[in-house]
């Protein structure tokens, strides 16, 4: 019998007030607002986004009860939910703490966690006069959270999650392992080798009674060739034993200039298509389990500063161009793609990346187009 492939969502959770936020921001703060000041850069430009649901709180149990049923309705399994940890210090953790966990219907779906171990600093849309971005963080000017990493704190992490989170029935386990994920290999390399890195998470996993720790490991968003993808980082993580790896909205190359429409910012979702396609079958190569990852789309104007104005120096600013022609038919075709290889699971970016123009939940325009799209696709395949 065919086994089943899961389908996980990515699920950012920036929707909701933070302590955080409060701080930086206001009270009542949450990324909503970003969105709502966006304006069109260009004629057609489809901004503000405007979720069929209104700008609701996610932290709010209703909310995410709703989101689990429209998820697990159109063949999602589960969501990945980026995570965010300084040194024992937690940030949008609300949606899945207060929310998701406690949700009535939570075990419709599994989940999973990315850390994502990045800074976290003030984005371009917030902060004083033209800022660019910093690199693949969205930060401008000020840097409000560093990530760092040593063995003490990857411990406590470790015990943190085994029992809080790997001790959830619906945590996405393989082998009796808990699935976890880093958003940034390298920088957590820099501070601990990646072998040490195995003897320490799977020592604490095994205090916990788990018999280790499944390692589904991000190579995307890097600098490591022109395809803005680290599959050169394969050999060393299979070498020191990790499970798996992913490319994290990977769909750009260094040449993507050459691609921008002459009149606007904009680039077809065809090229994104092809870079997608292609580090696949490098990532394949390598000898290492992956899981496909397929990109929406992209558009980052709701960080982006307010004074921007077309032409601008993409290289000098970061400020990538905004994907064009991603239609739900496209984006069905890529996930129609991706299902076909053989792999544990196919993650789709995003469920809810609403700032980066990366979104599966009804939006005004689309309504439930991508979705009704994704679960067509997946259904060919079981």
């Amino acid at each position: 019998m065919k086994k089943k492939k899961e389908i996980f969502a990515i699920y950012f959770p920036s929707w909701h007030p933070d302590r955080h936020y409060e701080k930086w921001y206001g009270k009542g703060f949450s990324e909503w607002e970003l969105l709502k000041t966006t304006r069109p850069l260009f004629e057609g430009h489809h901004q503000p986004l405007e979720p069929a649901w209104g700008y609701f709180d996610e932290s709010a149990p209703e909310y995410m009860e709703k989101q689990i049923d429209l998820a697990a309705d159109n063949g999602i399994t589960g969501f990945m939910f980026d995570w965010y940890w300084y040194e024992g210090d937690q940030f949008l953790e609300k949606a899945l703490d207060e929310a998701f966990l406690k949700a009535p219907n939570r075990n419709r779906l599994k989940f999973f966690l990315m850390w994502a171990n990045h800074n976290w600093g003030i984005w371009p849309a917030l902060d004083d006069g033209l800022r660019a971005m910093n690199g693949n963080e969205n930060q401008a000017s000020t840097v409000f959270l560093t990530a760092r990493h040593s063995e003490e704190d990857l411990r406590a992490v470790m015990d943190f999650c085994c029992k809080k989170y790997f001790s959830c029935e619906n945590y996405w386990k393989i082998n009796g392992k808990p699935v976890y994920s880093f958003y940034n290999c390298n920088k957590l390399f820099e501070f601990i080798p990646p072998a040490d890195v195995l003897e320490i998470i799977n020592e604490e996993a095994r205090k916990a009674g788990f018999p280790g720790i499944y390692t589904l490991m991000n190579i995307g968003c890097c600098n490591d060739n022109e395809y803005f993808c680290g599959w050169g980082r394969i050999p060393r993580m299979r070498e020191a034993g990790f499970d798996a790896v992913f490319a994290y909205n990977s769909g750009l190359r260094s040449n993507y200039k050459e691609c921008v429409a002459p009149d606007k910012p904009t680039i077809e979702y065809s090229f994104t298509m092809i870079n997608q396609r292609h580090c696949w079958q490098q990532i394949a190569a390598q000898g290492l389990p992956f899981c496909p990852s397929v990109t929406t789309g992209s558009d980052v104007s709701p960080r982006w500063s307010r004074n921007l104005t077309y032409p601008w120096d993409f290289e000098k600013m970061g400020y990538y161009p905004i994907s064009a022609g991603n239609t739900p038919e496209r984006v069905g075709e890529l996930l129609d793609e991706a299902l076909s290889f053989d792999s544990e699971a196919v993650l789709i970016n995003a469920w809810n990346e609403w700032s980066e123009g990366m979104y599966l939940l009804p939006e005004k325009k689309w309504g439930s187009a991508y979705l009704d799209t994704v679960k067509k696709i997946i259904a060919k395949h079981q």
